[in-house]
């Protein structure tokens, strides 16, 4: 169909809205995925 869809789950957009750290570290966690894992997101969240 020549459509890409972007999703992106709303705690990735609220962790990097938190900005600094907690954003660098959700950030960095999400690169290593090739699915996105919530649970790992908020688990770098939290640090």
């Amino acid at each position: 169909w020549g459509i890409s869809w972007q999703i992106t789950p709303r705690v990735l957009t609220e962790a990097l809205a938190a900005g600094g750290a907690e954003a660098k570290r959700a950030f960095a966690a999400m690169m290593d995925m090739k699915k996105i894992d919530v649970a790992a997101i908020e688990a770098a969240r939290r640090g």
